[in-house]
């Protein structure tokens, strides 16, 4: 066991992932995350529980995983997070609870999000299906708008706590930016389906095709007995920087390239039926994860791309 080093993760070479939209980085093999596992330290005070947004007890979850008790870490990590095989992938770990991490301050982090991951993958193709112990119906209906990440989470809560709950999407598919913004190289589709499918399993009604504010309003939410309403839109649309120009054909915003080819798969035109329009050389402006995401996306495309940005490299904000 290396203290000082993280155990590594298997990646897909760049001259294989440029040819496809398979997932780049490869999960732990068991040996691997039980290796990577006892590198962390069982802090008295774990700075990473205080840097996870959904506070997961992770030296519980990472000690469970040392013992290879994996059924008991899927369960630990359940307690409060619902969707741990998509936070395993995209949270930012690096500034979270990683970047709490004690052994951090003078080594590599414990691969947290990597073990994270493991753990829900192998939970997921050895068919264990982790249900928390539900309490008995309130009676209380509760509707959420919007099938995202918040709206998911909230929903998986709210029904765990005996609330009747149904969430509403306004596209044909259930997951949000999950779903039609996060490539699958990233993010594979079949995970999110999981996913949606286990919040489903927890008793949660999800109806697509359905736009609050024009299929039906929420004050008719309300009067369907409805106690109460979430909101979990998302980020909306997108903002352009207003230089001349930006409405001319061949110009994109990220999230309009990003919908087209994650979620109407447009890359695979005309089996599908969305097409997308650019040419051979492609320009993309910013620095962000979603620029690089369809930096990336552009390339495999088989185009010529150039990130534009305004500022230094080493200020670009995009996980490296």
């Amino acid at each position: 066991m290396n203290r000082e080093k993280r155990t590594p993760r298997k990646e897909l070479s760049p001259e294989e992932r440029v040819k496809n939209f398979d997932e780049v980085a490869i999960g732990y093999l068991e040996e691997e995350a039980i290796e990577e596992a006892k590198r962390c330290l069982q802090c008295r005070e774990p700075g990473c529980v205080k840097g996870c947004p959904v506070d997961i007890s992770i030296p519980r979850f990472i000690r469970a995983v040392k013992e290879e008790d994996f059924v008991r870490a899927i369960k630990i990590i359940k307690e409060n997070n619902f969707l741990p095989a998509v936070t395993g992938r995209v949270c930012p770990q690096e500034n979270q609870c990683e970047g709490s991490c004690l052994l951090g301050k003078k080594f590599e982090p414990v691969a947290i999000g990597a073990l994270e991951r493991f753990v829900a993958d192998w939970a997921r193709d050895n068919n264990i299906i982790e249900k928390p112990e539900v309490k008995a119906s309130n009676g209380k209906k509760v509707a959420i708008v919007g099938s995202g990440p918040s709206g998911l989470t909230c929903g998986a809560h709210l029904a765990n706590l005996g609330y009747s709950v149904k969430i509403f999407e306004a596209l044909h598919k259930a997951g949000g930016v999950l779903a039609y913004g996060i490539p699958s190289f990233r993010l594979p589709s079949s995970v999110v389906e999981d996913e949606v499918e286990y919040v489903r399993g927890l008793g949660v009604e999800i109806e697509t095709d359905v736009l609050i504010g024009r299929t039906f309003y929420l004050k008719e939410l309300f009067q369907e007995c409805y106690g109460a309403v979430f909101i979990g839109t998302g980020a909306g649309l997108p903002r352009f920087p207003g230089v001349p120009g930006e409405n001319l054909n061949g110009i994109y915003s990220a999230n309009e390239f990003l919908f087209r080819v994650n979620l109407m798969k447009a890359h695979l035109f005309p089996e599908y039926d969305t097409p997308i329009k650019i040419g051979r050389k492609v320009v993309v402006i910013g620095a962000g994860n979603v620029t690089m995401d369809s930096a990336r996306v552009a390339r495999r495309l088989g185009k010529d791309v150039t990130v534009v940005y305004r500022r230094t490299e080493v200020e670009m904000p995009a996980r490296k």
